[in-house]
């Protein structure tokens, strides 16, 4: 049977400074059970990729009823108020995302990036509340909901049993990427709880090309896992190595060296990053 899971590919440019910005892909996902669903929705200038996904799948933007937002972050709900603007989705996450989802300014004020502003469009409001096993019928596919915290606060994954399908959103860590949690604890326990999940068969990563299926999968999420306790040694060694007052800049600075970054990012998210390490 024919996937009724849509992956749709949604490159961007993330700024990082005056004149620098860095090629960047983040992954929607059209459900297309006899309701339309989209997960996520990109950064706002993701609206016509989207758009023109929609087309090819032979849809509009008024078709899509729900949005489910995996986390608030801007690369995964930027896009939200462009697609309010030109149809009438409602929209839903868990309750530790809506406050971000529902006020983004608020967001570019407690988790700062560089020129937030222009990735997001606008702010919308959230309908439902999704908890940890809620479902979310879309006809003749089911959506249900994994709190997987840990990247964020409020990050889902969502499993559809019919289709054996897992969209992880950023719950794994990409190995190969800048270290991006705000709580260790969580992310190891979302990664374990993954890891025994029965009935997969595909899993995507929000920010990767290819799913992973198969022994893939799991080897995918031990990796993540791995990538955790390396990052733990890097801030262990880091600590070692400099003196007990030195300021947590410096912290970031060394361990991310140690995992091999350099020149090492130091930024407000890998320094939440680091300081996860020292809770």
């Amino acid at each position: 049977m024919p996937t009724r899971i849509h992956p749709v590919p949604l490159p961007f440019r993330l700024p990082l400074g005056p004149g620098k910005a860095a090629k960047r892909l983040v992954h929607a996902y059209l459900i297309a059970g006899e309701t339309l669903g989209l997960v996520d929705t990109g950064v706002a200038a993701s609206h016509a990729t989207l758009v023109k996904a929609l087309a090819e799948l032979g849809y509009t933007p008024t078709d899509v009823a729900w949005v489910i937002n995996t986390h608030a972050h801007p690369d995964h709900a930027g896009g939200n108020r462009r697609l309010l603007d030109s149809a009438t989705p409602k929209f839903a996450c868990h309750p530790r995302a809506a406050r971000w989802i529902e006020d983004m300014s608020l967001q570019a004020t407690e988790r700062p990036i560089y020129d937030f502003h222009s990735l997001v469009s606008g702010s919308v409001r959230v309908t439902r509340m999704l908890e940890d096993g809620d479902e979310m019928d879309f006809g003749s596919l089911t959506l249900r909901v994994l709190f997987t915290p840990g990247h964020s606060p409020g990050s889902i994954s969502l499993f559809c049993p019919e289709e054996g399908v897992l969209l992880t959103g950023d719950a794994i860590p990409p190995t190969s990427g800048l270290p991006l949690y705000y709580h260790l604890a969580e992310s190891r326990q979302s990664l374990h709880r993954l890891a025994t999940l029965d009935g997969v068969q595909t899993m995507y990563h929000s920010h990767e090309a290819q799913p992973y299926t198969g022994p893939a999968i799991g080897k995918a999420i031990q990796a993540g896992l791995q990538y955790l306790e390396r990052m733990e040694e890097a801030v262990a060694g880091a600590r070692r190595a400099l003196p007990p007052d030195a300021p947590i800049e410096d912290i970031t600075r060394d361990a991310l060296r140690r995992m091999g970054f350099d020149p090492p990012p130091v930024m407000p998210l890998t320094i939440a990053t680091v300081k996860a390490h020292l809770t």
